[in-house]
């Protein structure tokens, strides 16, 4: 008898233990083993901004991405296959040029990603004309070529948003546009350099959190009434397509009279908030589309004489994160402590009860 009351008491103290431990809170890391979100970017179809140049392309914005816990970013440089976009969660498509787009094969891949529950984000740019500050960069001239991401949106059979395009019959070409605001630019020589506030964009829309202020030049997006539309230009924004290979509209002033003469002469006009960004679910995966790539790249604004780069002004950068984390929010799930606390509870319970029968039969 005596041995049981010490073994009935050791017994005691070591349910008192557990009891009293699983009463501590411990830090469960939420991505100490889970793999990486792949986050791939398309060098394949001659984008306007390189993911290995920091001065010119992208490559700030990408090694930011890549240096969080987060994230692996990847670069394609080959034709898209099935095998390419096998372990992706995030596929990039920034500025594609009009002359190499999307194979028959390309797109199909690019449908099966999505159908397996994959993002895509699709980044154009507004057309520049000879006042551009970049317009001496030959490289720049053909800047804003959203046809290509048209007609990829065409042969996935998604509909909704649509970059702002004009086809010139004339010239046999396709025109985009470029936002303009008079009241909100930077710098009055460039009136497509915007300054963007709260009041402009879905401040609920997690893409949004954190972020009080953007600077960009964009393209548009259609239709005017774009529903998922989560971001727009002010009431004093417009937008004008290219009228040849040289120059934009006339964006020195508006007057609807001239509109009324010369529909084609605007894609947005004063008034219509402009759309530059959208996201939305289609079936299985989450798409973002924004007519602006440039604002996360490392180059200057364009404004003569600036030396500021766009990826370190206002919040770019940040709001470029925030869509890879809501396109891939639901791909990392933290561990959970509620499992192992049930197991240490059932196992004390369990004990318990054992030992309160084993003490009554004795």
């Amino acid at each position: 008898m005596p041995s049981f009351r010490r073994a009935s008491t050791t017994i005691s103290v070591i349910i008192a233990v557990m009891i009293l431990l699983s009463c501590f809170q411990v830090t469960v890391k939420a991505q100490a083993d889970l793999d990486p979100i792949v986050v791939l970017y398309d060098a394949e179809h001659s984008p306007q901004f390189s993911p290995t140049d920091e001065d010119e392309g992208l490559k700030l914005m990408l090694d930011m991405v890549n240096a969080s816990t987060r994230y692996l970013v990847k670069i394609n440089e080959d034709p898209i296959r099935n095998n390419t976009l096998s372990d992706v969660d995030v596929l990039i498509i920034a500025s594609p040029d009009r002359s190499n787009e999307f194979t028959a094969s390309e797109v199909a891949a690019i449908d099966e990603m999505m159908n397996n529950g994959s993002s895509l984000l699709l980044l154009g740019d507004p057309s520049i004309g000879q006042n551009s500050s970049y317009w001496n960069d030959p490289q720049f001239q053909d800047l804003g070529e959203t046809i290509a991401i048209n007609r990829l949106l065409d042969s996935l059979n998604i509909t909704g948003p649509r970059f702002s395009v004009l086809y010139d019959e004339d010239d046999d070409v396709y025109r985009g546009d470029a936002m303009f605001d008079l009241n909100q630019t930077l710098n009055e020589t460039a009136p497509w350099v915007i300054g963007m506030d709260s009041s402009t964009w879905d401040a609920t829309h997690p893409i949004f959190r954190n972020i009080n202020e953007l600077v960009l030049m964009t393209a548009t997006l259609k239709p005017l009434s774009l529903v998922s539309s989560i971001a727009k230009g002010y009431e004093t924004s417009f937008a004008q397509y290219k009228i040849n290979d040289l120059n934009m509209g006339n964006y020195t002033y508006l007057n609807q009279t001239l509109y009324a003469e010369n529909p084609l002469s605007y894609s947005a006009i004063n008034g219509s908030f402009p759309s530059w960004l959208s996201s939305f679910e289609y079936n299985k995966t989450r798409i973002v589309m924004s007519g602006s790539a440039i604002m996360f790249s490392g180059r200057t604004l364009d404004i003569d004489g600036s030396e500021s780069q766009w990826f370190y002004t206002a919040d770019n950068s940040r709001l470029f994160m925030n869509m890879l984390d809501w396109l891939s929010e639901e791909f990392v799930e933290a561990p959970s402590a509620i499992i192992p606390m049930l197991i240490i509870s059932s196992v004390i319970l369990v004990v318990g009860v054992s030992f309160y029968i084993l003490k009554k039969t004795r």
